[in-house]
């Protein structure tokens, strides 16, 4: 388990600054993967700046936004207040605490660039927590790195830089593995490869080639159902 206070430092500060700079798109283009119905009750989890919330947040019925960087939460109120969006609250707070808290409670759980922040052991602790926080036949959807790119295994070996934030980049099969752990059935965790969301996306052309496709495949897109 990563130590909590140094974790909270590198995730506020100039970290959320530089966050605030990031594109909406990466995450508008998750969207229709997710086919929301309309009247969810969904919840963010290490929600950030809730980029995620303007591109719900009238299909939702509440947006739950948590995080433990009181940064963030600042940077998600303002967001919130900027686009008028009264259909939300946030809590800057432990996840599990949060979860535990509310179990039973959402229809969607979304963890969207974060599982690559936190160690295995943290990752049952916290992910267990989500998956009782969903109602039955709730769904969790996550995006993450997937460590088979050609980009994370030059990082992972230490041959390219790796954010000092990313300590667990995993791929398809390490994911699908974890979230078992967590309650999750194999066969109700369904996982998409699909392209990096800057530049990097071009290489995702070569993800169809045989033997060595996996290493084009930037991140993944994980849909659980509970």
């Amino acid at each position: 388990m990563k130590d909590i206070e140094e974790s909270k430092r590198l995730h506020s500060g100039s970290y959320v600054e530089m966050y605030e700079k990031k594109p909406i798109s990466r995450i508008r283009r998750l969207i229709s993967m997710m086919d929301l119905k309309g009247g969810e009750s969904i919840a963010d989890f290490a929600c950030g700046n809730a980029m995620l919330l303007p591109l719900v947040s009238t299909k939702a019925d509440h947006y739950y936004g948590v995080d433990f960087s009181s940064d963030f939460i600042d940077a998600a109120i303002r967001r919130a207040d900027a686009n008028k969006i009264k259909n939300c609250s946030f809590y800057c707070m432990d996840i599990v605490s949060f979860c535990e808290g509310n179990l039973a409670s959402f229809d969607i759980a979304t963890a969207l660039d974060f599982s690559e922040h936190i160690d295995d052991g943290d990752f049952i602790r916290i992910f267990s927590a989500i998956y009782r926080s969903l109602k039955p036949g709730g769904k969790l959807f996550m995006h993450t790195p997937n460590l088979d790119f050609f980009i994370e295994q030059l990082k992972d070996k230490g041959v390219l830089r790796q954010f000092p934030e990313h300590i667990a980049v995993r791929n398809a099969a390490q994911n699908i593995a974890i979230l078992e752990k967590c309650g999750f059935k194999i066969s109700n965790i369904h996982v998409r490869h699909i392209s990096h969301y800057n530049v990097l996306k071009v290489f995702h052309l070569l993800s169809a080639l045989p033997w060595i496709g996996k290493f084009f495949s930037a991140r993944l897109f994980i849909e659980c159902t509970k």
